[in-house]
């Protein structure tokens, strides 16, 4: 048993190490944001160093709106590249060139 989880977890580490592997974990990262947000926001409506939860929830905020702009643009790029044929074309060298 111990020995499968270590087996899954090298797999997931191994996964996020490669080249765009952390898209992968982009879902964790909004939730603890929006987990601290919360928290912030929660902070702040108590009472508890105002000034203090009120910038970070702002910079909360930002971070989150910031991240789904990076998925929105990340997802269009994908879509785009997986849409477009990818050709090669022979230089003058009579070397082929992959072209976008």
């Amino acid at each position: 048993q111990h020995l499968h989880t270590a087996n899954i977890m090298a797999s997931f580490v191994s996964q996020v190490m490669q080249p765009g592997g952390g898209v992968m974990l982009l879902p964790f990262v909004r939730g603890v944001i929006a987990f601290l947000l919360v928290l912030t926001l929660a902070g702040f409506l108590a009472g508890v160093a105002r000034i203090h939860m009120a910038v970070l929830s702002f910079l909360g905020a930002g971070l989150l709106f910031s991240l789904s702009m990076f998925e929105s643009e990340f997802k269009r790029v994908q879509s785009h590249q997986s849409s477009k044929p990818t050709t090669t074309t022979t230089h003058g060298s009579g070397k082929a060139a992959k072209t976008d």
